[in-house]
């Protein structure tokens, strides 16, 4: 018994615990990083879908407001009496209303 000090298993396993907490925190590190890249990509990957949605909605849009301005070019000229008398009562309409404010 005289060989035996006391203290020294609880060192021995200080060091196991230290060693062992250790471990964990480079584990907890590299999954934080890994989280990090993945959400990264995540949020770039959504902004470029975003962009490109907007950039087919932009287009979509160019392509209906050409068609309709085709549209309203063709039936002018085809009735063209009747677009002047559409626009001028268009314009008595929208003058009428201003006078009022």
């Amino acid at each position: 018994m005289a060989d035996t000090i006391p203290g020294a298993g609880a060192s021995a396993s200080s060091s196991a615990s230290e060693s062992a907490l250790e471990s964990d925190l480079a584990t907890l590190k590299a999954d934080v990083a890994r989280l990090t890249d993945t959400l990264s990509a995540l949020v770039s990957d959504s902004a470029a879908t975003a962009r490109n949605a907007a950039r087919e909605g932009v287009d979509t849009a160019k392509l209906h407001v050409t068609n309709a301005a085709d549209e309203l070019s063709e039936a002018v000229e085809q009735n063209p009496l009747t677009s002047v008398l559409i626009a001028l009562g268009a314009g008595y309409v929208l003058g009428v209303l201003g006078r009022r404010r």
